[in-house]
């Protein structure tokens, strides 16, 4: 017996929140916990390297000369003591946490955001618009999880 079904509930109409940002209402879906698992799993295994790659290029120019503050390592370049590697994981979790929460919300068109890479959403929002915005539909799926986080 599915719980769901014995009470006659829509489970895709209850897992349904409305919220207004800058004034557009806006509506996303609540994941399920086996979801925010994989959601998290996605953000973790983020493709860094070709972030790598472009943050690193301009210093490529600067190997040898030990005197510029880079430090070049068999796989990382380090810049006043700042890995580079590090930074490109980070930016590529970033990004993938913000595609993960846009993919929450409902086009108003039905149109299918599975696809959505984050190239689309740069192309369209600036960050601060981005990070704000993810953490709204974070603040929608879990209410009270910053409050309980700052506890």
């Amino acid at each position: 017996m599915k719980f769901a079904q014995a009470l006659a509930i829509n489970t895709d109409a209850i897992r349904i929140r409305s919220f207004t940002f800058n004034g557009q209402p806006l509506k996303v879906r609540i994941p399920l916990a086996s979801e925010m698992e994989q959601m998290s799993e996605r953000v973790k295994a983020a493709e860094w390297q070709s972030i790598y790659a472009k943050m690193a290029e301009p210093f490529e120019a600067k190997r040898g000369d030990e005197s510029s503050g880079v430090e070049f390592r068999d796989d990382d370049i380090v810049i006043n003591g700042r890995s580079v590697k590090e930074l490109a994981q980070s930016t590529a979790q970033t990004n993938a946490r913000i595609v993960e929460m846009f993919k929450l919300l409902i086009p108003v068109n039905g149109e299918d955001l599975s696809n959505l890479e984050y190239s689309d959403i740069e192309a369209e929002f600036p960050l601060s618009i981005q990070i704000d915005l993810s953490k709204r539909i974070a603040e929608v799926i879990s209410p009270g999880y910053e409050e309980t986080r700052k506890n």
